[in-house]
């Protein structure tokens, strides 16, 4: 199993080196998200195996993000087995990887699309120069400003962050009486906020625009390496004709200006307004993400199952504990008797025990004697029970045997 932890800033510089190997990058894994999602989504972190992993909660229940490191030198059948619980579901998976784990997972996994969740992966030297048919709506709307409006740009600094964000608030409020998921605005209110608050310590960088000295427009990005962006925050003022169209080709500009080639657009969730603007900047290529599950079939040969009220847990061990399965099954079988003092071990339907299996049992009855507990073994078998008295073992624990066997 995974052993997640809180994460901070001093993270980010190991955390991007796992990044920059990914083929893919969606933008939910921009360092800037991940931080100011820790405390409302729970999100943790670990590094196992070559790849860097998340755990988060949505709508209270628990998700994994795609492992992010070199996708195609991972053995994603040993990944799984020795790391991902069956039924554990993963959030915001980009199709290369989705694919890779097809090849390599077959029916162990099951897939779902989301298009809200799809992101725009913009080419900004076409966005800049807004040439062909495609680009006729933002080229118009944007010369439109450029025409009717005498216009400031101004960097984004620690200056103007109050102004800025007195800005965003109006905005926000605005944009939320035309969609329909406030959730998810508030959400992007919390991390633009958290943004600001920490500005100096993220690779971020924006620009406002003013008219008669007021913002009408902003942008903020994150520069994820030296020719790739995410586009974190954005908004306008709508009574502004043209002024959201004026507002990216100025993105993709300085963008070009700092080397920056290509911008990952962040998904519309689903907005019908949203997704018509940024269908309209003709993206180079939609960056599709997915839910996927890890359903696999039952090949071991035990069952482990548990029941717990309270400190009292029963735990049913059935089948036949190899070698191979106790050490794969160890750490499952442990995890679950934190906290515990009064552990029945049920062994009804177990065949056989191999010596790694012994070790477990040893191992379970430490732990329990450490948590000031104790342990009950029934439901003994005959094949079992030889075992146990031929090592000693059935002089250690406390047993009952199975009748009639």
């Amino acid at each position: 199993m995974i052993d997640f932890k809180d994460f901070d800033f001093d993270d980010n510089e190991r955390y991007m080196e796992y990044l920059h190997r990914c083929i893919q990058i969606p933008s939910n894994a921009s360092p800037t998200i991940l931080l100011a999602g820790r405390d409302k989504g729970k999100t943790q972190r670990a590094y196992v195996d070559n790849l860097c992993w998340h755990r988060f909660f949505a709508d209270g229940a628990e998700f994994f993000g795609p492992p992010l490191g070199d996708w195609d030198e991972i053995d994603w059948k040993k990944i799984f087995k020795a790391h991902v619980p069956a039924g554990t579901t993963f959030m915001f998976v980009p199709e290369y990887l989705v694919k890779l784990w097809q090849r390599e997972l077959g029916d162990a996994i099951q897939i779902d699309s989301d298009r809200d969740m799809w992101d725009y992966i913009l080419y900004l030297d076409r966005l800049e120069k807004l040439t062909g048919k495609k680009l006729k709506r933002v080229r118009n709307a944007k010369n439109s400003f450029e025409k009717n409006y005498e216009y400031e740009i101004e960097d984004i600094t620690p200056e103007i962050f109050n102004e800025l964000w007195q800005f965003h608030v109006g905005a926000e409020k605005n944009l939320q009486e035309r969609v329909d998921n406030v959730d998810l605005a508030q959400a992007d209110s919390d991390h633009f906020l958290f943004a600001l608050n920490h500005w100096d310590a993220l690779n971020l960088f924006g620009f406002v625009i003013r008219v008669d000295e007021k913002i009408v427009a902003y942008s903020v990005d994150e520069l994820i390496d030296e020719t790739h962006s995410i586009g974190l925050f954005a908004k306008a003022d709508y009574n502004f004709s043209g002024v959201n169209e004026f507002a990216y080709w100025n993105d993709a500009k300085i963008s070009l200006e700092r080397g920056i080639l290509t911008q990952n657009f962040m998904d519309d969730v689903g907005e019908e307004n949203l997704r018509f603007f940024k269908e309209h900047l003709c993206p180079l290529v939609m960056l599709k993400k997915f839910y996927v599950t890890y359903s696999p079939k039952d090949t071991r040969a035990i069952k482990i199952s548990s029941q717990r009220d309270g400190d009292n847990l029963t735990l049913k061990i059935s089948g036949r504990l190899s070698t191979d399965e106790a050490n794969v099954a160890k750490n499952e079988i442990l995890s679950v008797l934190d906290g515990v003092k009064n552990l029945t071990l049920d062994l009804n339907g177990l065949e056989y025990i191999s010596s790694s299996g012994l070790r477990i049992l040893l191992a379970m009855l430490k732990k329990i004697k450490a948590q000031d507990g104790t342990m009950t073994t029934k439901n003994v078998g005959a094949q079992v029970r030889d075992v146990l008295e031929m090592t000693g073992f059935a002089e250690i624990f406390n047993l009952s045997w199975r009748p009639n066997i």
